[in-house]
């Protein structure tokens, strides 16, 4: 009986996260109509924002991104956009420099410390009371800037606005990373819509300058940015309607680093802030960290015990059904895994692949994170 009952609260835990939550939060804001109250500025009022850009060995993308900011659908006297390279070593910093007399500069970080510490180092030469943080590789919609603005003007408790990341296909090799964003972007909406996101999209999110302060160097940019936020009475919005495009990666074991680097130091990130999981202080806030990430993170908890739950349960038929179901996506995953390590594209694995390679580093970056294992916020870049 206790192995059915650790069973069903295992499946009943991840099936919340995975759909009851969303589904929850889409009753709750049937009736709310938050994200359509924009006010429109015009040129005159819209205020002086510094873009700020964090780069290492970006010269496939930096031109792109550097051109598709200067299309940008804003007064040019009102904007300024830093490139902070992480001690790049390929002609990264070149290319920036061929754009000198415009209104974008180069800040080189010697020796190399990672993004938060580029930021960091970025401070002093903010203009304005707005920053806007992005990506290299994320190229901007024309009107991106301007609606983010807009938005964060329309409403004085609004600290942050995040934008959307709409991912590109590149040939016919994809690794599930395009339907995880779309599920996640619908998520946020809920979440915004509801009362606040809990986590900006790190390609592109707009913040108020007396929140964009000095971060741990080993924090995640995006989530410590908007906790900050929320613990002094603000709250972040998700506008879809400005957005960035970067193009999908093709193998999921190119995310499982990325992720594993992500999740734990988002770990150590809500531990600094670990004030908004008191649910008499917070208690929105709260339901949402635990509801949208807690559960997320631990997810390799609650796929253990329904595993090995399943497992000692197999003379029953249904846990024989559940048990061999299991086996047969974690082995298509691990399969495909290993299979894109090697450039081998296995038909029907790209889903699994990526499933598995998510609950890996959910487990990966939970022992990273418990054994206070701290290594430069650091990143390769797979371009």
């Amino acid at each position: 009986m206790t192995f059915i009952v650790l069973f069903w609260v295992s499946w009943l835990m991840l099936l919340y996260h995975l759909a009851g939550y969303p589904a929850l939060l889409w009753i709750l804001n049937l009736r709310k109509h938050k994200n359509s109250l924009i006010r429109w500025l015009s040129d005159d009022e819209l205020p002086v924002v510094t873009v700020l850009c964090a780069a290492y060995n970006e010269e496939a993308v930096i031109g792109a991104k550097i051109e598709s900011f200067l299309a940008l659908d804003y007064p040019s006297h009102k904007v300024q956009m830093i490139i902070i390279s992480d001690d790049s070593t390929d002609k990264t910093n070149e290319i920036v420099s061929q754009y000198t007399g415009t209104n974008v500069s180069l800040i080189v970080q010697k020796p190399r410390a990672g993004k938060p510490s580029g930021l960091n180092l970025a401070l002093e030469h903010i203009q304005g009371d707005y920053v806007l943080s992005t990506d290299a590789n994320s190229i901007f919609a024309p009107d991106a800037l301007r609606v983010l603005v807009n938005r964060i003007k329309s409403d004085d408790k609004l600290g942050m606005v995040s934008g959307e990341l709409r991912l590109q296909k590149k040939g016919d090799k994809q690794s599930g990373e395009g339907l995880y964003w779309r599920y996640e972007a619908f998520i946020k909406k809920m979440d915004s819509m509801f009362h606040s996101i809990i986590c900006a999209n790190g390609s592109l999110f707009l913040i108020k300058r007396c929140f964009f302060r000095e971060v741990d160097p080993q924090s995640t940019d995006d989530f410590e940015r908007t906790l900050i936020v929320l613990e002094n009475g603000y709250y972040a919005a998700y506008e879809p309607d400005a957005c960035v495009y970067e193009e999908e990666s093709e193998k999921a074991s190119q995310e499982l680093k990325r992720k594993v680097r992500i999740i734990s130091r988002e770990w150590s990130a809500l531990f600094r802030h670990r004030s908004l999981l008191n649910p008499f202080r917070f208690p929105i806030e709260s339901f949402l960290l635990i509801s949208h990430k807690l559960i997320r993170w631990l997810f390799f908890v609650f796929i253990v015990i329904g595993f090995v739950s399943s497992a000692l349960l197999l003379s029953k038929p249904f846990f024989l059904l559940a048990f061999s179901g299991q086996v047969l996506v974690y082995s298509m995953g691990l399969l495909g895994l290993a299979a894109q390590n090697k450039g081998i594209r296995l038909p029907l694995t790209g889903l699994p692949a990526y499933i598995t390679a998510m609950i890996l580093a959910s487990l990966m970056a939970f022992i990273r994170f418990i054994s206070q294992k701290r290594t430069m916020a650091l990143w390769d870049t797979i371009r």
